[in-house]
């Protein structure tokens, strides 16, 4: 019998062996675009609060945006840092990359006593 070629056994174990590879590398890469998007979301948080930061100090002394304030707190929308251009719209979902409602995003800004940005807590945006 001349022996020129390969068994069927040896095809299948190739086979085999491929299929295994190209699953475990299939679900590593799915891990690695899950932990991307998740980091793009928690820029695009970090975003918000460096354009919110802005838009406070900036505003900070304004009648209008100091009659906004209820007690030490304001909110405001990330509509309200897209229409004075605090941050570029529209907003999009890193995980589906559909656009936000701006109006949704909500941000809550902690203000001190000389009326800059303490804390900045943002609402509407899921990240995980």
């Amino acid at each position: 019998m001349d022996n020129k070629g390969f068994t069927l056994i040896e095809l299948l174990v190739t086979i085999l062996l491929l299929s295994i590879i190209s699953v475990i590398s299939y679900v590593s890469v799915i891990n690695v675009i899950k932990e991307s998007n998740k980091k793009d979301c928690q820029a695009l948080v970090n975003n918000i609060k460096i354009a919110t930061k802005e838009y406070v100090s900036d505003n900070r002394y304004k009648t209008s945006f100091i009659s906004g304030v209820v007690g030490d707190e304001i909110t405001i929308t990330a509509t309200d840092l897209i229409n004075n251009n605090y941050l570029r719209g529209p907003i999009k979902n890193p995980f589906n990359k559909t656009n936000i409602n701006s109006n949704s995003v909500r941000i809550t800004v902690t203000l001190d006593d000389d009326y800059t940005a303490n804390t900045i807590a943002v609402s509407g945006i899921n990240c995980d």
